[in-house]
């Protein structure tokens, strides 16, 4: 996953993502080394994010189109359909070149916070407005296992 990627979940956030079950299952020592306390921290840095309820990829060209829309999600209400283009969010332009002034745009975006995206679809671009939500339960376990999966591949990238 990269950091932009990891930026629109985070805030769709949100990146967001509907649909995840059971995440970090399976990966059983990555929480070895990181004390309760950091954990706790780190839970509570993850659920004060708003969730938007979308999952992106990069497409042929280097955007972010949305690949999925959770069902029921603050996304689905906003009208969000698989194979948007994001192009900005809150008239700021998504682009990589533009991760300084995203992070800005981003910071603060709690739940109940109102977010406007400008999408392309069918050729024209059109204005999305969300209310985030709070982060699902199985939401927030799939970021925090996404979290400590990097965390431990990069510790023992560093070790070897």
């Amino acid at each position: 996953m990269t950091k932009w990627t990891a930026a629109i979940l985070a805030t769709t956030l949100s990146i967001g993502f509907g649909g995840a079950a059971q995440a970090g299952g399976g990966h059983g020592k990555c929480t070895e080394g990181i004390s309760q306390a950091a954990l706790e921290q780190r839970v509570e840095k993850m659920k004060a994010h708003g969730w938007l309820g979308i999952e992106t990829e990069k497409n042929a060209y280097g955007a972010y189109a949305v690949k999925a829309v959770a069902p029921g999600s603050p996304a689905a209400e906003a009208g969000f359909q698989p194979g948007d283009v994001l192009v900005a969010f809150n008239g700021v332009a998504l682009t990589d070149d533009n991760m300084e002034a995203v992070k800005k745009a981003k910071a603060g975006n709690a739940p109940g916070k109102q977010v406007r995206y400008t999408v392309r679809r069918g050729g024209a671009e059109r204005q999305l407005a969300a209310t985030l939500a709070p982060v699902p339960r199985e939401v927030l376990a799939q970021w925090l296992g996404e979290h400590l999966m990097d965390e431990h591949l990069s510790t023992a990238v560093a070790s070897n």
